[in-house]
């Protein structure tokens, strides 16, 4: 009997330390990312798994110049090159090498997958059904994207009500073609003006860029009103506001200045559209009824490819900002 005895309980010692090993290995840290790419004035928030919600973690950049962190693991990429991000839990450090890339880059890497796989030709409509939407139109189920618009001819953009001159006496606004300049004393007629920097980027590279950024914010991503960004164009902005102002940024520059119409057909790509006055998305595509859409605060979260149809932005007004020129 006492043979039997020693016997079990040696047997049921190593059972217990096996269990714990596996445990043990089971929360072993680890970060989510080992190896990043990011673009040029993009962020990514990395995560720790295993860790413990006591466990302090000290974020640091082996290359602040080309990415930084800040304390809770939300990476910034500045300028093109190659950056170790580490995070130290206790004695542990756990790394994810990271590349930042341009956007002209990561649009060219977007361009050979696209005529690589033809699923990816134009953003996938991600049903969400059994989802309570958060905005009016979202409860109805969109009908599947058509071909993008800049692969059509686009019909010919009408001239918006801002082409008007102002009358001398009171000062042009932003949106309005501003009263010809008198030619100097000399004569001489001045050199036109150079248009800005948004005519430089197309409709087809403003959709390559943003579907470039579909890796930093991939689909189902946290994202809440918590979410903050400002922009020189849209001022403060917190949610899905916030993030589609980062998105118009990252695209066209935040230097590019922005105008606003209500105008369905003159809707591009690219284009923020601020529905109902409660939700804003960033158009990705566009036929003559509908346009797809990227967005922030979409069930809580990052959604990408839902189709709104003309009909129902009317019904709920809307608002367009724009980075183009007239």
């Amino acid at each position: 009997m006492k043979k039997n005895l020693t016997t079990g309980l040696l047997v049921l010692s190593l059972c217990i330390s096996l269990v714990h090993g596996t445990d043990s290995k089971a929360a072993a840290l680890r970060l989510n990312h080992k190896k990043l790419t990011l673009t040029k004035g993009s962020t990514y928030s990395l995560k720790v798994k295993g860790r413990k919600k006591k466990q302090t973690i000290h974020w640091k950049s082996g290359n602040k110049k080309v990415a930084s962190v800040n304390k809770k693991g939300v990476i910034t990429a500045k300028r093109k090159g190659t950056a170790t991000i580490t995070a130290i839990i206790k004695k542990k450090k756990l790394r994810c090498k990271i590349t930042v890339i341009s956007k002209k880059a990561a649009a060219a890497n977007t361009k050979k997958q696209t005529a690589g796989s033809s699923s990816t030709k134009k953003p996938a409509v991600h049903q969400t059904a059994t989802q309570t939407p958060t905005v009016p139109s979202c409860t109805k189920t969109p009908a599947p994207a058509k071909t993008p618009f800049f692969m059509k001819t686009p019909a010919p953009t009408k001239a918006p009500s801002s082409t008007k001159t102002p009358a001398p006496t009171k000062a042009p606004s932003s949106t309005k073609t501003p009263a010809p300049t008198k030619a100097p004393s000399s004569s001489k007629t001045p050199a036109p003006t150079k248009a800005p920097s948004s005519s430089s980027v197309t409709e087809e590279e403003a959709y390559q860029i943003l579907i470039s950024l579909r890796s930093t914010y991939p689909e189902g991503m946290t994202l809440t009103n918590s979410y903050y960004y400002y922009s020189p164009c849209f001022g403060n902005g917190y949610g899905c506001y916030g993030f589609a102002a980062k998105l118009s940024d990252t695209v066209f520059g935040t230097g590019t200045p922005c105008s606003t119409h209500t105008s369905f057909d003159q809707i591009k790509i690219g284009d923020v559209i601020r529905i109902g006055n409660t939700h804003s998305v960033v158009v990705l595509t566009k036929s003559s009824s509908a346009i797809t859409v990227v967005e922030g605060n979409y069930n809580s979260s990052v959604h990408w490819g839902r189709t709104i149809t003309k009909s129902a932005l009317s019904k709920d007004g809307f608002k367009v900002t724009t980075r183009y020129n007239s």
